[in-house]
């Protein structure tokens, strides 16, 4: 019953003027300071780099390997995986506030992160966890050997063509011996498991190599960007990023590619004017109703990403009266993420 009553209370002060001032401190003067937040919006994408590298012999691939599917030639193209969205709440130097301790009131118990957020009064900090950073994982290239594994003959003819003969007499080779090891069609095989799969293991590994010679190479690499951005205000068809299949990922105002949007549109909060009538009560600190905000990513035909958010910076100033404070076991949790008021006890 009582908390309900103290929290009707709160809402009928929001009706009311504020009487606290923003930050503002005297040099030597004890004050415990503390800020709202707002939301950091950090934007990861992922993209995949296809690396296309030409075979050195690929001149001779229809004529030894049957085969026309070949990489003519050497060329980088860039394709777009995904668009995610993380968030993390920051100070908002706009909404930063000094509190002077007083005997008379238990403002003195106000609790803040390491970051200086408003945790509440008379509660223990929160820590904001901060959002995960990307890693990139790249696909290991292994190279071609330096030395093609020829014989004389093949090595001192001085000609592409005889090399190309060469190779895929060499690639041919490798398949029967597999098949021979698949099949148990040898003499020797290898006496265990682990013996058996070593070397069949090296036979592709020298067979693709040796194949590439001819179709080409094709390797495939992540790669992650991230883009921090921290909106004061309603966003429509901001561009983001813009993104180049020949490029990848480039900067907004890069003509070469693609625009990518990115909207942010908060709901309205309404809220009343102050009745002249009504007495003015001090603030003795401040809390946040945060806006809800639809966040949406789009290149202007395809949606990437849409979700939605309580935005703090978008929200409004919620003053808890300081005769509130009198009450020595006055005890207010607040949302260190969105500023908002949980409960007050």
């Amino acid at each position: 019953m009582k908390k309900s009553i103290l929290i009707l209370t709160l809402f009928t002060i929001t009706k009311m003027v504020s009487a606290q001032a923003p930050f503002s401190l005297v040099e030597g003067q004890s004050a415990i300071v503390y800020s709202l937040p707002k939301t950091e919006f950090c934007i990861e994408i992922q993209s995949e780099k296809v690396s296309q590298k030409q075979g050195v012999f690929y001149r001779y691939s229809e004529r030894y390997l049957a085969t026309n599917k070949i990489i003519a030639e050497d060329k980088t193209t860039y394709r777009l995986k995904s668009i995610s969205v993380s968030t993390r709440a920051i100070p908002d130097q706009k909404r930063t506030f000094n509190v002077i301790p007083n005997k008379e009131l238990c403002n003195s118990n106000i609790a803040v992160n390491s970051a200086g957020l408003l945790c509440g009064v008379n509660v223990s900090s929160q820590t904001d966890v901060l959002p995960s950073k990307s890693i990139i994982f790249p696909t290991i290239n292994y190279s071609s050997p330096a030395l093609l594994p020829l014989g004389e003959e093949y090595m001192m003819a001085g000609s592409e063509a005889k090399l190309a003969e060469g190779a895929a007499k060499q690639i041919y080779r490798i398949r029967e011996s597999r098949l021979g090891l698949l099949t148990s069609d040898l003499e020797k095989v290898p006496a265990d498991g682990a013996s058996f799969k070593s070397m069949l293991d090296g036979l592709t590994k020298l067979e693709t190599e040796l194949t590439e010679l001819f179709i080409g190479k094709t390797s495939t690499e992540l790669q992650v960007q991230n883009i921090i951005i921290t909106p004061d205000s309603a966003l429509v068809n901001h561009v983001l990023f813009r993104f180049s299949g020949l490029k990848g990922v480039v900067a907004s105002n890069d003509l070469s590619g693609v625009p990518y949007f990115i909207s942010f549109k908060p709901t309205t909060i309404n809220s009343t004017s102050p009745d002249a009538k009504v007495k003015t009560e001090k603030a003795g600190i401040f809390t946040l109703l945060p806006a809800s905000t639809l966040v949406t990513i789009d290149d202007g035909v395809n949606e990437y990403f849409s979700n939605q958010y309580f935005v703090p910076q978008f929200g409004k100033l919620i003053p808890i009266a300081e005769n509130l404070f009198k009450k020595n076991k006055l005890k207010v949790q607040v949302d260190v993420k969105t500023g908002r008021l949980l409960s007050i006890e």
